[in-house]
């Protein structure tokens, strides 16, 4: 190889270097990392309302314990059982479908094969959000439901902070947030009632 031709390839692998990933690329990367967590704990707010509708944890690959806003509702979900405390005892119930979606908006794995098969991603640039930098994401999905999504994915971590979603779910508009935390916690532990 001739020294022009050196330094061209040079010049072009330090380009190449520098050259940012497409906005869809970097989402890509961040939700698979998120699907790739062992645990993690989210609170769901109503933006509209400001009110909270409920906190939960998750240990994979599949247990959760949801708590409603208002505290009347809780439910431990452990693979297709429900465990729903009601009048102060926990039944054991089959897991009803409308639950899994509930349960599916936290882990959304169809969302990594729409961002493959085309997905449009904006890149809204750098945010701060309760003092971490974050790097500003949108796009629309139609799985499971078809829902406007604005995503902030942690400049430290690669992994979602928060999520907002508008959109109709089960017939009712409404725009709804997400704010992960507390990642790959050992402490968070979810067991099937006794």
């Amino acid at each position: 190889m001739s020294l022009p031709q050196s330094l061209l390839a040079l010049a072009l692998a330090l380009c190449a270097g520098t050259i940012a990933a497409a906005p869809k690329d970097d989402l890509h990367q961040a939700y698979s990392r998120f699907l790739a967590a062992r645990s993690f704990r989210a609170s769901v707010t109503d933006v509209n309302k400001g009110q909270q509708l409920s906190k939960l944890q998750f240990v994979a690959p599949d247990r959760y314990h949801i708590e409603n806003g208002q505290g009347q509702m809780e439910q431990i979900l452990i693979g297709a059982d429900a465990y729903t405390l009601v009048d102060g005892r926990r039944l054991k119930l089959p897991m009803p479908i409308q639950v899994e979606r509930i349960v599916g908006q936290y882990r959304n794995r169809d969302t990594l094969d729409q961002l493959a098969n085309g997905l449009e991603v904006t890149d809204l640039g750098s945010e701060t959000v309760d003092g971490i930098a974050t790097r500003v994401y949108t796009y629309r999905v139609t799985q499971p439901s078809k829902a406007d999504v604005k995503v902030w994915i942690d400049s430290a971590s690669g992994l979602p902070l928060q999520l907002e979603s508008s959109g109709s779910f089960l017939r009712v508009k409404s725009t709804t947030r997400i704010r992960y935390y507390d990642y790959d916690d050992p402490g968070i532990r979810i067991e099937a009632p006794q």
